[in-house]
């Protein structure tokens, strides 16, 4: 009888360990140490560009993946290729249309393993009046506590079409291939 208790109780024990080790942890990305960047070939060569006001955040279930989830909203407006003239034509009607479309929004839809803290996030990016599905390949660099905060690490990439989202001008010497590296640093947030 002894036995069957102790056998009951460590089997209990060991779904509750695994029930609190399989949780969704919840990140909100910081902006001020996190970055959005893009390159856009100009005639021959690769200009930098970032969009430096943005928000979000980012679910995580480690051992779950398909549990995971990210979200993000960008401010079009914030645009910096370090040339105030041609960020200003970057607002505008030709290329943006900030105006109008003042938000560029990520949902993910699905969380595939690819390797070891590895993943393929798919989901839905929505800017100049359009959506399109994008895949991101999202490494999860890890979580170190600093300043009484536990802080997460990811890095993602991926290269979006730009004439998918209507932006179609200038291609005889503005490349339509955008290479995108997301750098991004969440701070975990307990509900």
């Amino acid at each position: 009888m002894k036995t069957h208790r102790l056998l009951s109780g460590l089997l209990a024990f060991t779904v509750l360990a695994s029930a609190a080790v399989a949780e969704t942890v919840r990140y909100k990305i910081d902006p001020v140490h996190s970055g959005i960047d893009f390159r856009v070939r100009h005639f021959i060569n690769m200009v930098p560009g970032a969009f430096t006001g943005f928000e979000g955040e980012i679910h995580y279930d480690k051992e779950n993946p398909a549990n995971s989830k990210a979200v993000a909203s960008i401010d079009i407006a914030s645009v910096n290729t370090r040339n105030d003239n041609r960020d200003e034509h970057l607002r505008q009607d030709d290329f943006f249309n900030a105006a109008e479309f003042p938000k560029m929004t990520f949902e993910s839809t699905s969380w595939e393993r690819a390797g070891d803290n590895l993943y393929t996030v798919t989901g839905n990016l929505s800017f100049h009046g359009h959506t399109n599905t994008v895949e991101i390949q999202v490494q999860f660099l890890g979580e170190v506590e600093g300043r009484g905060v536990m802080r997460s690490g990811w890095r993602g990439t991926t290269t979006i079409d730009r004439t998918k989202w209507g932006m179609d001008g200038y291609t005889a010497f503005i490349g339509t291939e955008i290479p995108v590296e997301l750098n991004i640093q969440g701070h975990r947030v307990e509900d």
